[in-house]
């Protein structure tokens, strides 16, 4: 048998460090649950994944779609620049408020994909589509929330 020395017990002090720590902890824990953000993250929950859609209702699906100087149009997806679709979800408002913005998210594509044609237009889309009982009905409706075009007073 090994020769291991025992470690020796916790003082008072010790203890109570622990307790007052784990109390800490727990009260932020249940406090931001209820009344936290996303910012507080890990202590509140995502918003993404804290509630469910109505299984007979309508969900919906952004996308962001780039069209290149030779007139294709296509969607990206999170590996083309970075830019995950829950970032484009959250900021949403912005692009609404300032579409001029997504001339910075065409930039990450053609920094990311050199010697592809040129980027001259981005539009944030939003599919509404239909569930009952949690399946698609057929039925949607397609909104552009936002559109960036090439031009002379683009960034």
């Amino acid at each position: 048998m090994p020769n291991v020395a025992a470690e020796p017990p916790l003082t008072r002090r010790g203890k109570l460090a622990r307790i007052a720590a784990t109390l800490a902890m727990t009260l932020a824990l249940m406090e931001t649950s209820l009344w936290g953000t996303d910012d507080f993250f890990p202590f509140a929950p995502f918003k993404m994944y804290s509630h469910a859609h109505d299984p007979d209702g309508w969900a919906n699906s952004t996308s962001l779609i780039l069209t290149d100087a030779t007139g294709r149009s296509f969607p990206i997806g999170d590996n083309d620049t970075g830019f995950r679709r829950a970032e484009l979800e959250g900021q949403l408002s912005r692009f609404r408020e300032d579409p001029a913005l997504l001339a910075l998210v065409a930039e990450a594509y053609e920094d990311a994909h050199p010697g592809s044609p040129e980027i001259v237009a981005a539009e944030v889309r939003i599919v509404h589509y239909e569930l009952k009982d949690g399946e698609r009905t057929g039925a949607e409706r397609t909104e552009i929330a936002a559109v960036w075009t090439e031009g002379p007073d683009a960034p």
